[in-house]
């Protein structure tokens, strides 16, 4: 069975008879849906419990589609992500083997876990939520706060602020024009990122270069 689930990109994977494909699709299903994961992606520690998982033919390739929750990537918490896997070869065995062309990421976390993230970096400002949803920033040192809010496009955050008080006395919004920063490099040389809040949610979007990384499920 090893050999023929060797699956390479190109001509050899558009080759691979379809049960081939739809039976290590099974296997992996069989194997890790429900278990925890950890592996390593570019040196990073990567620890998830898998929720599904999809192999399909697209073209000359292979494609997988892989659904994780409770993520652990580097420390960074997230919720839920959705890992789809462009070029796909996967050689199953004690240790399962898989590499890809490259990786779309897209996740969604909780306000309050992103919050708690970023206050664990020891910036100068904490953030927390107000009873209304808004995110109010309190300086560590300074008797200083504002309202914040943010959206990250191709790397770059968006920060505007509203309703900044220094020792309680209003600052004019004309002092406060919004800010665009650089994101300081994500683990596994991962770029193109987006994110934006929805609710009490942020989704955000990811690419991670080619991978090659063996897995174990935890436990098993």
């Amino acid at each position: 069975m090893e050999p023929l689930a060797d699956l390479a990109a190109g001509t050899t994977t558009a080759l691979v008879p379809d049960v081939i494909v739809t039976a290590l699709a099974l296997g992996l299903t069989h194997r890790y849906v429900g278990r925890t994961v950890a592996t390593d992606v570019h040196g990073v520690p990567v620890r998830a419990t898998v929720r599904s998982v999809q192999v399909r033919r697209r073209r000359a390739h292979l494609q997988s589609r892989v659904e994780l929750a409770a993520v652990d990537w580097g420390g960074r918490r997230v919720d839920e992500v959705t890992v789809v896997a462009h070029g796909v070869r996967v050689v199953p065995g004690l240790r399962t083997r898989l590499s890809a062309h490259r990786l779309d990421v897209h996740g969604t976390s909780g306000v309050g876990t992103v919050l708690d993230w970023l206050n664990s970096l020891g910036h100068a400002w904490v953030l927390a939520l107000d009873r209304d949803g808004s995110i109010r920033a309190t300086h560590r040192r300074r008797r200083l706060t504002a309202l914040v809010d943010a959206t990250v496009t191709d790397g770059v955050a968006r920060i505007e602020l509203g309703d900044a008080r220094c020792y309680g006395v209003p600052v004019p919004g004309r002092l406060l024009p919004p800010r665009d920063v650089a994101l300081p490099p994500l683990p596994g040389g991962a770029g193109s990122v987006c994110a934006a809040r929805e609710g009490h949610l942020v989704r955000f979007a990811m690419q991670v270069p080619a991978v090659s990384y063996a897995f174990d499920p935890l436990g098993a």
